[in-house]
């Protein structure tokens, strides 16, 4: 016999053998024993969180000749059978994606107007209903709203947002959640255990579950993607590893390590040696990542991180939090953009030398190029420096904190504080060096209801004690005041506030895009090709 994928060999058979929905399996049995039944329904959720498995189990249970006391389908009896067989003339299954023009729907529904050949229900299936086109959901709709009594419907999307208001009120809506780690790795030791395979550490199967991203179908890929580098049906890190393209747990430790402790050497060492070992660039970011998340989750569980080898032992001690929050963030953003440069694998070792090297670069205390000292070998080989003339200690430099940097740090904190004073501005520049520190945010006259949440006494008082916070200065020394703009001064001050600006940087950004795409070599040939002028360009959102 063929051999079968794990995703379908262990397709849930039974509402309970569903991994993680019982929120969803629950109700439905509960509508099949009260005989209210709705006559559509929407299962929303990522991919393979379980849609079309419940589905299907959903409508052979509905159809079942002899129904189990809890309601599941009992698999033998022929209905059972012929859905499982795909040879049922009363369930269907159509894939939108490939099923979507208004021909297929109106096939469909005059399908759906013949009386069951047996039992009381036909039911349609529609998996990723979002990809069906306007027009044919048009000619659903009727059907939907009104379907004869033995017509059920139940459609499944991992886009709800890309359907139709019309659509979703006229179903009952379901959406499923994305499966978590803890529920994930016990699924994979149990499917483990009834397939003889045995693990060499308990935190692989952790591991496969967090790679599944709150996926089962993607969690059980990935499992036989690494079954199929191991013998013996014995998963090891090191066929993990190798199988997924992921630098080893020792590796990962000595890495965030070496960048906590300021090793630049080391870092720059393991990194190189991961790249010749053909890791893949982006998962070795995600992985990185990945880690410093754990870090701080268990910042509050310093053994734990050593004991399960996250980070070498008293790395932390010389560590704050706000140092691990500031490299996390940056990290995140520059990974982001470093992975679609021309050379990826050079800038992302320079993002992790820079984060090792965050407290001389942040402070101002690293040495300039002109001071660096003769170099010469010791004995042992090794290049020594030799002692420059003692100094004084250059000073430490903090980098002047602006309003738009407070402004982002109050939208990590009280993101809707955040959100209305945006809808002001600053009316003079900040001096954050004077004391008392005068913060004065104006408002124009079609913005009031924004000022008036702002002098709410409690918003108000949060607002002050943030600002005291972000500046590092006594609250007693913080003069915050609102102020109202009339249109009139508005226009003559030249006044715009923080959401005003971003607006139009985007529209800004927008219409560079535009022109580029405009100028572009190959746009202005096709223009004189087809002698026509492009009409409208349509931009995507960047993420």
């Amino acid at each position: 016999m063929a051999y079968q994928v794990l995703a379908r060999k262990w397709r849930p058979k039974q509402f309970e053998e569903v991994v993680g929905q019982s929120h969803v399996t629950r109700t439905l049995q509960n509508a099949i024993k009260q005989d209210k039944l709705a006559h559509a329904y929407l299962f929303t959720g990522t991919r393979g969180v379980g849609k079309t498995s419940i589905a299907r189990l959903f409508a052979k249970a509905i159809r079942c000749e002899n129904r189990k006391p809890d309601f599941n389908p009992c698999l033998v009896c022929e209905s059972c059978r012929d859905i499982d067989s795909g040879s049922s003339m009363d369930y269907t299954e159509i894939d939108g994606a490939s099923n979507n023009s208004v021909d297929d729907v109106r096939s469909l529904i005059e399908n759906v107007q013949y009386l069951p050949t047996r039992g009381k229900h036909k039911i349609y299936v529609i998996d990723e209903v979002h990809m069906l086109s306007v027009s044919a959901f048009n000619a659903l709709l009727k059907t939907l709203e009104e379907p004869p009594a033995h017509a059920l419907f139940i459609l499944a999307t991992t886009d709800p947002h890309k359907l139709l208001g019309t659509v979703i009120s006229r179903c009952q809506r379901y959406d499923f959640k994305n499966v978590s780690v803890d529920i994930l790795a016990q699924h994979v030791q149990n499917i483990a255990k009834a397939e003889g395979i045995t693990f060499s550490s308990p935190k692989i199967a952790e591991k496969l579950a967090e790679l599944g991203q709150g996926s089962v179908r993607d969690t059980l890929s990935i499992f036989d993607q690494v079954l199929g580098l191991s013998g013996n049906n014995q998963v090891t890190e090191e066929s993990l590893t190798q199988a997924l393209g992921l630098a080893g747990t020792s590796a990962m430790k000595e890495l965030l390590s070496s960048v906590l402790n300021g090793e630049v050497k080391a870092v720059s060492g393991i990194y190189r040696q991961l790249i010749d070992e053909n890791i893949d660039l982006k998962k070795l970011c995600d992985q990185i990542l990945d880690g410093f998340y754990r870090v701080i989750n268990l910042i509050d569980e310093q053994e734990t991180l050593y004991k399960e080898e996250i980070l070498a032992a008293a790395t932390l001690k010389d560590i704050t939090i706000a140092e691990l929050f500031w490299i996390y963030e940056t990290l995140v953003k520059d990974f982001h953009w470093a992975v679609t440069t021309n050379n990826p694998e050079k800038v992302v070792l320079i993002l992790l030398q820079k984060m090792t090297l965050r407290r001389s670069i942040l402070t101002g205390s690293d040495i300039k190029l002109g001071d660096v000292p003769q170099q010469g070998k010791s004995e042992a080989g090794k290049v020594e420096v030799k002692a420059a003339p003692a100094s004084a200690p250059a000073p430490v430099i903090k980098p002047a904190k602006t309003w738009n940097d407070f402004l982002n740090y109050l939208r990590q904190t009280s993101p809707a504080t955040a959100a209305n004073i945006e809808h002001g501005n600053l009316i003079e520049e900040l001096d954050t060096e004077s004391v008392p520190l005068i913060v004065t945010v104006a408002f124009p006259e079609d913005a009031v209801v924004f000022k008036e949440y702002v002098e709410e006494k409690d918003v108000y008082a949060r607002l002050k004690n943030h600002l005291a916070d972000f500046f590092e200065i006594d609250i007693e020394k913080i003069q915050f005041r609102t102020q109202a703009l009339s249109l009139e001064e508005k226009k003559d001050k030249n006044f715009k506030s923080k959401v005003e600006i971003d607006v139009e940087r985007e529209n800004n950004l927008e219409e560079e895009r535009r022109q580029k795409i405009l100028n572009n070599p190959y746009v202005k040939e096709a223009e004189k090709l087809f002698n026509s002028k492009v009409d409208r360009i349509i931009l995507k959102n960047q993420e």
